[in-house]
């Protein structure tokens, strides 16, 4: 379960392109931030990707990745050219290949090494979809399918790029949109590998699977984004996709919640809700260059965004991780703080937030003349905002970590995360 949305530059409060997405993942299927320069290859060179090998094209470019650990694709990205992409899994009539393909975070990569703006991107990606299928698991544990939708935007323009299959639909983006799990695109489609005639095809109807979207929470999730940025249209900043990123419905808890209504997801013992909010990213294109700004942590609630700037490595965050606990990792050490915040939902999330918004105002207050800024200057923002966080964080596990009165009150809730460190190899966490 994913959200993406877009603001274009006629919607932002200073005329810039905003891509933001949330990227939910099985608990354990620990999100990795990484950077990967451009590079150039051997002609014939052959591609690994995640269930195929395919050629290499001549030349990639830098890109920056959230992605599960063990994909060769990515969860939510951006290139050098200011291209920023998010994948979302949908349930079509389609999903009947029998042999594997590509799946959706390995073809979302391959757009974004490839590509240098949208229309070349859905060039891209739809020729590989059209050659190779959508074929595979796409899960970490499990044997699980699914077909792809897409969210992107460059300097100036977004498009959805919806599939089913081997088929696709393609809609222009005005002003702004948002996806989540489900086909979005009726009869307004750009273009449509199925289209004939003059009679347009109804692309959603004809190729969704309808009983599986509210099951998932899909619908509300997606009204929710649209409806954000369209109460705010014309002073969408950052910060309103950062505070999107972090809602919750009213009463909401995650021990007793039935589906995936919020934005920001987090697992439930009931057996369509072992998904959370594992990384998140928002991406800032004007023609000064792009801001990034990602967290490398789950829980969007209890996360404080950082900056990265493409040309640059990220500062130290530990070995890339695995579905093992690992302290050092990032993404592990951030898990010492959510899993211990989740036994005290209601309490601690405003109180650790109360703490994270004063450093997240300071970062987003010294970020603003930063695209203008020399690679040493930005990397020491970069290096600032990271050690910042890190101290802040580890704080709070210090301070949750002497708390003996910690504890999982809804026994299912309480099984299901005894479940889920154990597999982790996580101890001393509450019971």
């Amino acid at each position: 379960m994913c959200d993406t949305f877009v603001a274009l530059p006629s919607a932002t409060l200073n005329r810039n392109v905003l891509f933001a997405k949330s990227a939910d993942c099985e608990v354990n299927e620990a999100n990795a931030i990484v950077r990967i320069p451009r590079r150039k290859h051997v002609k014939g060179e052959t591609l690994r990707i995640t269930h195929l090998v395919i050629p290499q094209s001549e030349e990639t470019y830098e890109v920056f990745l959230t992605k599960a650990f063990w994909t060769y694709g990515c969860e939510i990205g951006i290139n050098e050219y200011g291209l920023a992409m998010g994948e979302e899994a949908v349930f079509t009539t389609e999903m009947t290949e029998e042999k594997d393909g590509i799946i959706g975070p390995d073809l979302m990569r391959l757009g974004l090494e490839r590509a240098k703006n949208c229309r070349e991107a859905i060039d891209i990606m739809t020729a590989l979809l059209e050659e190779y299928g959508q074929g595979g698991s796409a899960e970490l544990k499990g044997n699980s399918h699914f077909d792809s939708s897409f969210l992107m935007s460059d300097t100036s323009d977004a498009y959805i790029l919806e599939t089913a299959g081997r088929k696709w639909a393609v809609k222009k983006i005005e002003d702004f949109d948002s996806i989540s799990n489900m086909l979005g695109i009726p009869t307004n489609w750009t273009t449509c590998s199925v289209a004939s005639g003059t009679t347009k095809i109804d692309w959603a109807k004809t190729f969704s699977l309808p009983e599986v979207p509210p099951t998932l929470g899909s619908p509300d999730r997606q009204c929710y984004t649209y409806d954000r940025l369209k109460e705010v249209k014309g002073q969408i900043t950052a910060q309103t996709m950062f505070k999107i990123m972090r809602h919750h419905n009213d009463g909401y808890h995650p021990a007793t919640a039935d589906a995936h209504r919020n934005i920001c997801v987090h697992a439930g013992p009931q057996d369509n809700r072992w998904w959370q909010a594992d990384g998140v990213m928002v991406t800032d294109v004007s023609e000064h260059g792009a801001l990034i700004w990602v967290t490398g942590t789950s829980g969007n609630c209890i996360s404080i965004f950082k900056p990265i700037f493409m040309g640059i490595n990220l500062p130290e965050i530990g070995p890339a991780p695995t579905e093992h606990f690992d302290p050092s990792c990032l993404w592990w050490k951030h898990e010492l703080l959510h899993r211990r915040a989740m036994a005290d939902f209601d309490n601690l999330v405003p109180e650790i937030r109360r703490d994270f918004d004063a450093l997240e105002n300071e970062f987003v207050a010294k970020s603003g003349s930063m695209k203008k800024s020399t690679l040493d200057e930005k990397r020491d923002f970069m290096e600032y905002c990271f050690h910042k966080s890190m101290h802040a964080t580890e704080t709070w596990i210090s301070r949750l970590g002497a708390r003996t009165d910690l504890t999982f009150k809804d026994a299912a809730y309480k099984s299901m995360w005894r479940k889920f460190n154990a597999e982790a190899g996580l101890t001393g966490m509450p019971d």
